[in-house]
């Protein structure tokens, strides 16, 4: 779910000016929930250090070290079932979305080596991983004394009316603002100091699909190494309609409401490499960490577009657009984590993992524009974000296990003292059923986080809003 503390931005823009890329993009393109197998994400995502599922080559690549079998996986199907409630001055509201999704797809090719020099075998691996889902949706709605245009108005005030543009354009053509008697760029609203009621409705979709290439190593069935070559796909698309209309009157000076829609789409292609290894000291542990470099997104596309319908009592409405194309390039902080595993008779196994990531490390920049200003946001506002993941597999029989995990990533915020957070909570839990050759596993996963917003007004109420997604993962594999 899009971090609606910065919900103002979503919904105004720059007001008088183009739309253009903030700290917002640089933090949301930058996240990763690492999506894939259900034995995955059955277990929590604590493969790093145990390996042997295709899926932890996007957080630990010497995991494909453990593969002795070449191994092909394809999950046709993840569920999710997104669910948000949001409280805005007392009053409750709810949104819900229903997704389907191919989360992973992906070949590990095992060779043998017969050589007396300690390398045992050779893997190499290709497919993608969805590393970030962007699904979701949230309503918000209240009766207030306050009015978006006011903050149209801080922005206009001192332009004069003749070179209005973008969002004080539709403000001014809509009749919603106009200029104090014996001015050009001083301004008012018609609602100002006025009972509103407000209502927002947002949806999001879309996500980031990372393709790899691997190739790891095994030596001596003690020391695993891997590399993956990441190349990530983001494709990103946010609607927002908001609406304002008299709460305790037909009409303020004879327009009896407006409506005002965003839509934003953002699609580009990265590249990024990460680095790895476990050790296993003795027969029941191994011990490992990677290394993610930064990714590097060149020439993402943005295109914004904007429309304002405004509704009068004489019958009339008003209607009008505008809309904005541009690229930018990003680059998203790099990664650290480390993982242990613990190793139970061969049929079970504990793991843990824990992961570093500084949100404060992104930066935005282009050819055209240097984004000063942007990128110090990103410094002041965001901070580091730790992740860990827990999880194990039993193997209740030869060919029926038990998995379960949890997953607790912290807020990525540098503000203490701000009301939200956006931890998020994963649990888990999943079955398999293996063959010699073929093997079915599924899972269910349960996310929870809670974070607040602002619908335009940062030094006013908050909006709280809870959002569990319930997620069902099937994935169909073979061993050759």
């Amino acid at each position: 779910m899009k971090k609606i503390a910065t919900f103002i931005i979503v919904i105004m823009g720059i007001f008088g000016l183009a739309k253009a890329q903030g700290d917002y993009e640089a933090f949301t393109f930058s996240q990763a929930d690492y999506l894939g197998t259900a034995r995955f994400m059955g277990a929590g995502g604590a493969f790093g250090a145990t390996g042997g599922d295709f899926s932890a080559l996007a957080t630990n690549p010497a995991s494909i070290g453990l593969f002795k079998r070449s191994e092909a996986t394809f999950t046709p199907m993840m569920l999710n079932f997104n669910y948000t409630d949001n409280y805005y001055c007392g009053n409750k509201s709810s949104a819900q979305k229903f997704r389907y999704t191919v989360p992973q797809a992906g070949i590990v090719s095992a060779f043998k080596i017969n050589r007396d020099n300690g390398w045992k075998n050779w893997q190499f691996g290709f497919g993608f991983n969805r590393i970030k889902d962007f699904n979701g949706s949230l309503r918000a709605n209240a009766t207030v004394h306050s009015t978006l245009t006011d903050m149209v108005i801080n922005h206009v005030d001192g332009i004069n009316y003749n070179n209005l543009s973008g969002d004080g354009y539709l403000f001014w053509n809509s009749w919603l603002i106009d200029t104090l008697p014996g001015t050009t760029d001083q301004y008012y609203g018609f609602f100002s100091d006025e009972d509103i009621a407000q209502r927002a409705v947002v949806t999001r979709s879309g996500a980031i699909d990372e393709m790899i290439f691997s190739v790891g190593g095994n030596y001596s069935d003690r020391l695993y190494i891997g590399a993956t070559l990441g190349f990530p796909f983001l494709n990103f698309k946010e609607t927002c309609s908001y609406y304002e209309e008299p709460a305790t009157q037909d009409n303020i000076a004879g327009i009896t409401g407006y409506n005002l829609y965003s839509e934003q789409r953002d699609n580009g292609t990265g590249v990024n490499l990460k680095l790895g290894f476990i050790y296993q000291p003795v027969d029941f542990v191994r011990i490992g960490a990677a290394f993610h470099t930064p990714t590097y997104y060149w020439k993402i596309k943005d295109n914004f577009y904007r429309s304002m319908v405004a509704d009068y009592t004489s019958g009339k409405h008003s209607d009008d657009s505008y809309s904005n194309y541009n690229t930018f390039t990003l680059t998203t902080p790099l990664k650290f984590n480390v993982n242990t595993s613990f190793l139970i008779a061969k049929r079970a196994f504990i793991a843990a993992e824990y992961e570093f990531q500084d949100y404060g490390m992104a930066k935005l920049y282009d050819d055209h524009y240097d984004y000063v200003a942007e990128n110090e946001a990103v410094r002041t506002k965001y901070g580091v974000s730790h992740s860990v993941r827990v999880g194990g597999e039993i193997n209740v029989t030869q060919s029926f296990l038990l998995r379960a995990g949890y997953r607790l990533k912290t807020s990525p915020y540098k503000m203490a003292e701000a009301p939200y957070n956006n931890t998020a909570h994963f649990i888990s839990a999943g079955l398999g059923f293996r063959g010699k050759v073929m093997f079915l596993d599924l899972a269910y996963v349960l996310r929870m986080s809670k974070d607040a917003y602002w619908l335009y007004d940062a030094y006013g109420t908050a909006c709280e809003y809870g959002t569990k997604t319930h997620s069902v993962v099937a994935t169909i594999g073979c061993k050759f």
